[in-house]
């Protein structure tokens, strides 16, 4: 940090606009492979990342094997899943302030995390700014890898992302405002890299629902969304080899049998179903086994229904109709159906079905399409248990509303210990600040050999926790002077 009294978040000109959130951009290439490990921190002895994959070059219809290298600094290490987040930030920050016009960018903390989504305190600033740093130090090494719009084909393409960041926080815009009372206020700043920027500025990007993407609580989840998205641009159903798409696109380890790569993929494709970004799919029907050793993943986007008064009726049968098909039941029979039962018999048995389905009953093991057709013809009294979507989805809002209640409860406590914290730092900082450059050294000095063996310890050290041990010693020792009785 650049002061050593930063207690306020660095707020400035640009504070996010969540009207912009859902028309975020993503860079395609940057969509393409992962950058970064999934989880907080690389398992150890992994010094680097390798993602690589065989397409057809559309261009000379040949098989083209592609390759990402993410080499990280020796002091910073690998990227995580909360560093990709950062970038899609980055490039946010950027459409809104320059359109992609200028690689470099001025921006606040503070309008980041609005973006990302952290919270506003003390914590969320120090990984940010540990983020901006790692990515400083990551080259990637794009081997035939890297599309080049204007060339229309794969190339190798070596860079970092970003080539250098200026940071400010409060105290040291206040400082420099001081200063220079006539100057506007000092912003942070960063810059791309002239490959990635080139990029931006030929239009190799996407449309990015951010408010979907920031909303998905799996870092997995977030990875798939970005890398479908892109694809489902070109068609509606994708099928992938399960491990080239689970190891080399979301970044899973390859040391993971396809068993275990299909448990740890199904919480997060889950939760693209959640939202309506993914068509719900058996799991017979998403994972395919092809041959021994060998499956399938299958995707289908999720598809707005039809609007509109003319298309009304249609769209009530003809949604049924889909249902029905898309459960295994055959078009005639699914026709013959809607036009010998009613409409909310047919719908009340495929929630029915679906629930069966859900909890693995042998009813719907063997001949599910079957027991389907004649539970709607025989209309099959619901079984013991079943609860109807309409109170599921009561039951889920209420949690939702209590979880809600907790969150708010939960934020007016941190408010509350946030303004109890400056109210007494204030006082302390203001002390701190009036003295001159010898001075506040001077009581440094006498800080220092009055505090605590290990604080002294850690005082001397480098780094974010050596700060934070320098200010507890001169705020101890500020506390003391002021009040000699509170001390002894």
């Amino acid at each position: 940090m650049d002061t050593l009294f930063s207690t306020k978040p660095d707020r400035g000109s640009f504070v996010a606009d969540t009207d912009l959130l859902p028309s975020g951009r993503d860079e395609l290439n940057l969509a393409e492979f992962p950058m970064a490990v999934l989880g907080d921190r690389a398992p150890v002895g992994v010094k680097s990342l390798v993602f690589e994959d065989e397409i057809r070059d559309q261009g000379t219809g040949e098989i083209v094997t592609r390759r990402l290298t993410v080499s990280p600094s020796e002091q910073f290490g690998l990227p995580t899943a909360l560093d990709e987040d950062v970038i899609v930030g980055l490039i946010q920050l950027t459409r809104r302030n320059n359109n992609f016009t200028n690689r470099s960018v001025p921006f606040t903390r503070y309008a980041l995390l609005q973006i990302l989504g952290w919270p506003d305190k003390g914590g969320s600033y120090d990984r940010l700014e540990e983020s901006l740093k790692r990515w400083l130090g990551v080259t990637l090494f794009y081997e035939r890898a890297w599309w080049d719009k204007d060339e229309k084909s794969w190339v190798d393409e070596h860079f970092h992302l970003i080539d250098n960041v200026t940071l400010y926080d409060a105290e040291a815009r206040k400082r420099k405002k001081k200063n220079n009372p006539d100057a506007a206020l000092p912003l942070s700043s960063f810059t791309w890299n002239q490959v990635i920027f080139r990029s931006f500025q030929a239009e190799n990007l996407k449309k990015l629902d951010l408010e979907a993407y920031f909303g998905l609580n799996f870092a997995p989840a977030r990875r798939m969304y970005r890398f479908l998205d892109k694809r489902f641009y070109r068609r509606n159903r994708w099928q992938f080899d399960l491990r080239e798409f689970a190891c080399e696109h979301v970044g899973f380890a390859r040391s993971y049998d396809n068993a275990q790569l299909r448990r740890k993929m199904l919480p997060s494709i889950q939760e693209l179903e959640t939202i309506g970004f993914l068509e719900p799919l058996p799991e017979d029907e998403r994972f395919i086994q092809v041959r021994r050793g060998v499956w399938r993943v299958m995707f289908l986007k999720k598809l707005e229904a039809p609007t509109g008064g003319d298309r009304a009726v249609k769209s009530l049968t003809g949604g049924v109709e889909r249902d029905l098909i898309e459960r295994g039941v055959t078009a005639s029979v699914a026709a013959e159906l809607i036009t010998s039962h009613p409409v909310e018999r047919i719908r009340v048995k495929l929630e029915v079905f679906d629930w069966l389905t859900e909890n693995k009953d042998s009813r719907v093991s063997k001949n599910p399409a079957g027991y389907l057709v004649k539970s709607i013809r025989d209309d099959f009294a619901p079984p013991k248990g079943f609860e109807p979507k309409a109170a599921r989805d009561a039951k889920k809002q209420a949690a939702e509303e209590t979880k809600r209640r907790r969150r708010d409860a939960e934020v007016k406590r941190e408010q509350d210990d946030k303004a109890r914290h400056e109210a007494e730092i204030a006082p302390l900082e203001a002390y701190w600040q009036a003295l001159s450059p010898s001075a506040q050294a001077k009581f440094f000095d006498e800080a220092l050999a009055q505090a605590e063996h290990w604080l002294r310890e850690q005082a001397a050290k480098s780094g974010v926790m050596a700060e934070a041990a320098k200010k507890q010693i001169i705020y101890t020792h500020i506390r003391r002077t002021l009040d000699p009785k509170r001390s002894a």
